[in-house]
């Protein structure tokens, strides 16, 4: 008898250690993948790598970062969104009836101490500094339309301009709402992820 207590507190023990890795495996992956280098033209979600580099942008507390994470989720807001893709997948829909709250909190910390990946975070570092208002403002003109930030983020993830949804990013990087992107507004998101990174 006592055999079988200690193997299966040992069971458990493994299964509640592996657990939020489970619960991202099984209901989290399919949308947001855990490899690296899938073709975003082939995703239906943003990666958990790319996610994961918002958040830490904006919340390098963890328990700060899990708080916002669990309130966006179950209340999924475009006011609330960090990430662009919002434009090309939609915004997600709420949780509420997949994850409970202790499987939500389990996976949201699981996914604060595995992403980003180093390697991620390097290259997409490297990739935003080649990123510049000139390269964005097409036609010239000193603003960034947001069918020129469609064109652009499009051409820098190899992906069809025509599959971008809307533009509930650049609404919000819009801060004077007059439709367009002038070049103090493309500095001060800049500046906001740049401060984040460090």
């Amino acid at each position: 008898m006592k055999k079988l207590v200690l193997v299966s507190i040992a069971l458990a023990s493994v299964v509640f250690a592996n657990s939020a890795e489970d619960i991202f495996k099984t209901k989290c992956v399919m949308c947001h993948t855990d490899k690296l280098n899938v073709p975003k033209a082939n995703l239906i979600g943003p990666s958990a790598d790319e996610v994961m580099l918002h958040v830490k942008e904006k919340f390098s507390d963890k328990n700060e970062s899990v708080k916002f994470m669990k309130d966006y989720i179950f209340n999924p807001d475009p006011k609330k969104a960090l990430c662009a893709s919002m434009d090309k997948f939609g915004l997600m829909p709420s949780q509420k009836n997949v994850l409970s709250d202790d499987e939500a909190k389990q996976v949201l910390e699981y996914m604060f101490d595995t992403f980003p990946r180093e390697e991620y975070a390097k290259k997409e570092t490297k990739s935003r500094e080649q990123v510049s208002f000139d390269k964005i403002d097409t036609d010239k003109d000193g603003f960034v339309s947001p069918k020129e930030f469609r064109e652009f983020r499009a051409k820098r993830n190899n992906i069809d301009a025509d599959s971008f949804k809307q533009d509930l990013y650049f609404k919000k990087i819009d801060l004077n709402g007059d439709g367009k992107m002038d070049i103090e507004e493309f500095k001060k998101m800049r500046e906001e992820k740049a401060s984040k990174a460090k």
